[in-house]
């Protein structure tokens, strides 16, 4: 009749099993975080796609009627009657790319968490509501203070990666960047940080560049969830 398994034998079944357990745990955390960011991504895919059907049809619309010899004016009422179907077209690829660098943002901000928690840089920084009493609660610093810049180093520094060459960072960095031009910029881009730019020159993305967005921050997500194993 055999035995029980010896100390060691019994210790080698058990990590084989723990590592089995874990890597289970760890392949399902990835797939309920992929199905959380296609829902995410599907629907402002979902939206996009909306808008420019309707965008669309208004414009053949207006085309029929000046085919039609219907503005009276010419040119002018017909390029008046354009801008407002071309405007809704701008204002939803500026929305697509808002919502991909703020869910993108909030996906690298998660991921510095426990960096964060763990730094000797903000060591003395206030983190959680215990640390300090009631009237000092406003010098409370959560990750989501913290710059852009900032988190990526704590990040980079915590796992031991470097963002820049996880797949599709690049196109990440052209969101952002574009993002910065609409929002403190009126769209002009910030010829000083970039020799190539013109002075007046504007970050006009088109249909399939927000469409690109979209697709680029699933891939670079994915392969940083993949390279740190979360």
């Amino acid at each position: 009749m055999p035995g029980f398994p010896l100390s060691r034998e019994r210790h080698i079944i058990r990590t084989r099993v723990d590592g089995s357990i874990c890597s289970s745990l760890s392949q399902e955390k990835m797939r309920s975080n992929i199905v959380g960011l296609d829902i995410e991504l599907e629907a402002v895919k979902g939206f996009l796609d909306k808008t420019l059907a309707a965008v669309d049809s208004e414009i053949a619309i207006i085309c029929e009627q000046e085919d039609a010899g219907k503005f009276r004016n010419g040119i002018d009422d017909f390029a008046n009657a354009l801008f407002v179907p071309m405007k809704q077209e701008e204002i939803a690829i500026k929305a697509v790319f808002y919502e991909i660098n703020a869910l993108v943002e909030w996906q690298l901000q998660n991921l510095a968490v426990e960096a964060y928690g763990n730094s000797d840089r903000h060591m003395k920084t206030p983190k959680f509501l215990g640390d300090v009493p009631a009237d000092q609660i406003h010098r409370i610093k959560f990750v989501s203070d913290l710059p852009f810049g900032e988190i990526c180093r704590l990040i980079e520094k915590y796992y031991q990666i470097q963002l820049c060459d996880v797949p599709s960072f690049n196109e990440i960095q052209i969101v952002r960047n574009t993002v910065n031009d609409f929002k403190h910029r009126k769209g002009f881009k910030d010829s000083r940080k970039d020799p190539k730019v013109k002075l007046g020159e504007q970050s006009k993305p088109s249909r399939e560049e927000a469409y690109k967005a979209i697709k680029e921050s699933r891939n670079f997500l994915i392969a940083l969830w993949k390279r740190l194993g979360v």
